[in-house]
């Protein structure tokens, strides 16, 4: 997928700001395409609030124990910030080319191992956006 001026400029950007370490930059860029294609700014930093959500949630259940006290509410508050993640996934890709909406359905909206993992992926991106977002306000 070709990205605008503008998408490429704010990948640019926030790759930068990151150190490289963007882990799904492609699918950032395509979110962000189709968030400038339908005029959803507030849906997209909707998106990115629950990204950051999910990879808080995520953090903290890395340092977690399973039999620690609070545990199984954490596991499903992520369990619920994945599927918020997921809904807000699908107002974006409906709006996509078809070889996109494949993409992102195969990555994103299964039920592997590896779809949470990219969901995982997708997450700290997008958390890193509202880092940068939240400097920026600053």
């Amino acid at each position: 997928m070709t990205f605008s001026t503008e998408t490429s400029a704010v990948l640019d950007y926030l790759d930068h700001y990151t150190g490289h370490n963007l882990r799904k930059r492609n699918d950032i860029g395509a979110l962000l395409e189709a968030a400038s294609m339908l005029d959803a700014p507030d849906e997209f930093n909707e998106f990115i609030f629950s990204g950051k959500v999910a990879w808080n949630l995520y953090s903290t259940l890395r340092k977690t124990q399973s039999g620690q006290e609070g545990y199984q509410h954490l596991e499903s508050e992520f369990t619920r910030g994945v599927q918020d993640m997921r809904e807000r996934l699908l107002f974006f890709i409906a709006q996509m080319p078809e070889e996109v909406t494949t993409r992102f359905t195969d990555l994103y909206l299964g039920i592997g191992q590896g779809t949470m993992r990219n969901l995982i992926d997708l997450a700290h991106d997008l958390a890193r956006f509202k880092d940068l977002q939240t400097q920026q306000a600053r």
